[in-house]
């Protein structure tokens, strides 16, 4: 920085600070006088609270050190931020759930513009205040999800999963590429009814998840730096930019297919169904409804992509988990890649996928809340404005839930034995529900997304191919780490390496075939659709052309 920058950095910590010192203390002052006790937790430095020794990598693993010393609800606080850790299901349920009418408001990120949407940016559902745009988008949103959940959608799955299994025959040194990209493209198939955008809008989902996230820019740590002047504030000038074309992209989507349906050229799609005006959810307009509308993209990306990394992963290190896995879809889909309707009769595949998702949860600090209004709690008194944050890390490594919590035990699904096994096996084990997806009015709205998506991804990748370490130079497998990860909002592993091995000679032949009958098929359907379009408006160009 320059020194000029230097100097108004340091008024801007200094005046920072002592506002924050002055909400501690009235905080202070607010459980003196309601004459309860402030819940219990690691000793706190004003303003500074503990944030000289919560790291940003892997702080869920701080956090959870934390709630085995000071029980399932402590107070902590960093920069002035007041924080309410939860590491407990029932108090989170009773929190979040039971009273979410209080505890359903979300904290300021500080290094995005209007995040809470609290000015009318109308931008980010995930991260909006409980307010007017949040209701109706979240409507919006899930009536939109909901219909998702059709024979398009499932030809979108399996149609992207035969390129996934393609491209992994072809290029297996990329397919950590090629993962993120499935999910994308299915996201942006559904949205814009375009799958060739799935590079930018994966790019466009990392820009966010990396903005947002406290292992991202420096100002979600150094609050006060968000309030340098523009003009000498690296962060905003970068955050505007990363912003401004973010929101852009997202309505050339929309004007795109605008342009489509005026010529008859648009087919189904979430953007086309707005655009109708039949199912509009009460947004404002355009620019709020293409915003809605490629979160619901980028969000797609995250859910799908960390279970997927972490699932492969999974069948790496656990080859016995992977040969029962892949003996139950042998034996129960003759042959043939398995499919949703198959998903009863493949309860081991489902337990592989959902002790995954314990095993290595994928937003292991859980999203914080925000309450709205003062509240008692087991004679803990609670203020207006603190961050209650749902430790998914910890609810997950309960042992009386979950006995052997560190290590990937399927079985916990599977056997009558272990405190989670559930009957009917046709039925149960299934993510919906999880705690990964969120608590009460913030619970993920895609659950039945993710779940359709990890099935079909995961099952085909077993049918096709033996998952294994990789031989390095030395003649040695090389071995993944399962710990090593990013530590954003919403985690992936680090990069890591391994093979593919098609499962038989038969078997590579089919992952070509199918592919290329699925492209053929994808692609006529597409020039019909387009040709028909062309024949209509050719004879309606005609008629205007007789009146």
């Amino acid at each position: 920085m320059q020194p000029v920058t230097l100097i108004v950095a340091s008024v801007a910590l200094v005046g920072f600070g002592i506002l924050s010192l002055f909400n501690a203390l009235q905080k202070r002052q607010a459980w003196h006088k309601n004459k309860t006790s402030e819940p219990p937790g690691p000793a706190l430095v004003p303003w500074v609270g503990r944030v000289h020794d919560l790291p940003v990598q892997y702080m869920w693993l701080k956090f959870k050190e934390w709630a085995d010393v000071y029980g399932p609800l402590y107070r902590t606080q960093m920069l002035g931020d007041y924080f309410i850790i939860v590491t407990d299901e029932k108090v989170a349920e009773d929190l979040l759930v039971k009273r979410g009418k209080i505890y359903s408001d979300r904290p300021q990120i500080r290094s995005l513009f209007d995040p809470k949407s609290t000015n009318g940016s109308m931008e980010y559902l995930p991260l909006m205040g409980k307010n007017e745009y949040w209701a109706r988008q979240r409507k919006f949103t899930h009536a939109y999800l909901m219909e998702a959940t059709n024979a398009r959608y499932y030809g979108t799955l399996y149609h992207e999963a035969k390129r996934w299994n393609m491209r992994l025959l072809t290029d297996p040194d990329n397919f950590a590429f090629y993962l993120e990209d499935m999910a994308s493209k299915v996201a942006c198939q559904l949205t814009w009814d375009d799958p060739s955008y799935s590079e930018y809008c994966t790019k466009s989902a990392w820009g966010l998840l990396t903005q947002m996230s406290p292992a991202g820019p420096l100002t979600n740590v150094l609050t006060p730096l968000w309030h340098l002047p523009f003009p000498i504030n690296p962060w905003k000038i970068a955050e505007r930019k990363r912003h401004d074309e973010q929101q852009a992209w997202w309505m050339d989507r929309l004007l795109g297919v605008r342009a489509q349906m005026t010529k008859g050229q648009a087919r189904s799609s979430f953007t086309r169904t707005y655009l109708e005006g039949e199912k509009t959810g009460g947004l404002s307009g355009d620019y709020e409804a293409s915003s809605a509308i490629g979160m619901m993209a980028l969000v797609a990306i995250f859910t799908v992509a960390g279970p997927l990394y972490y699932f492969l992963l999974a069948m790496v290190v656990h080859p016995e988990w992977q040969k029962k896995a892949q003996q139950e879809i042998d034996e129960n889909c003759g042959g043939r890649m398995p499919e949703l309707t198959d998903m009863p009769n493949l309860p081991v595949l489902r337990a592989c996928i959902k002790e995954t998702m314990r095993w290595r949860p994928n937003v292991p600090t859980g999203v914080a809340h925000e309450i709205m209004e003062d509240d008692f709690y087991n004679g803990y008194f609670i203020p207006k404005g603190a961050r209650i944050l749902p430790l998914d890390y910890a609810f997950l490594r309960n042992e009386k839930k979950y006995p052997d919590p560190e290590n990937f035990r399927p079985e916990r699904w599977l056997e009558a034995s272990w405190p989670t096994y559930q009957e009917p096996l046709s039925q149960f084990p299934s993510i919906m529900g999880m705690t990964s997806f969120g608590w009460g009015q913030r619970a993920c709205l895609g659950q039945s997304l993710t779940r359709d998506e990890t099935l079909i991804g995961c099952g085909s990748l077993l049918w096709a191919y033996n998952l294994v370490k990789k031989i390095g130079a030395d003649g040695k497998p090389i071995e993944p780490s399962i710990h090593d990860s990013n530590s954003l909002l919403i985690v992936k592993p680090d990069a890591f390496e391994m093979a593919f091995q098609p499962r038989s000679e038969s078997r590579r032949q089919e992952i070509i075939s199918q592919w290329e009958e699925s492209d053929a098929n994808d692609k006529a359907e597409r020039l019909a659709f387009a040709k028909a379009a062309e024949a209509a408006q050719h004879v309606a160009d005609n008629a205007d052309v007789v009146a």
